[in-house]
């Protein structure tokens, strides 16, 4: 991995909460509200975007831990912005810091670790 990203570099995502991303199990919709599976999927975006940049051909980078709290239901319409902020860097890992907000409350917090391999 080329130098970097930084400690500390930022990213920011908006979303608008749209049906396809409510809770469901076994592919049922049990509620109109952002579902835990789409907040991952946005998680590993906004953390990938900070860690694409700084990847030398041949490598990739994988999620190999996550840890998120899903604190608050988000209506479907609603809007959140989700923050990741890179709090650890080394030359095979990258840690990112998640906040997501929706009407500046915390809806969800966590930590997603991405190893830097060879793609070949």
């Amino acid at each position: 991995m080329r130098p970097g990203p930084p400690r500390g570099t930022t990213a920011t995502l908006e979303v608008t909460v749209t049906a396809d991303m409510a809770t469901s199990v076994t592919g049922r919709s049990t509620r109109a509200t952002y579902g835990t599976s789409a907040l991952l999927g946005h998680v590993e975006q906004i953390c990938r975007q900070i860690v694409e940049p700084h990847l030398e051909p041949g490598e990739m980078a994988i999620d190999v831990a996550i840890e998120v709290r899903h604190r608050e239901p988000v209506p479907v319409g609603d809007h959140i912005t989700l923050e990741a902020t890179v709090s650890s860097v080394e030359p095979t890992k990258v840690v990112c810091e998640v906040m997501v907000r929706s009407h500046g409350t915390v809806v969800a917090r966590g930590t997603l670790e991405q190893a830097i391999v060879r793609d070949d």
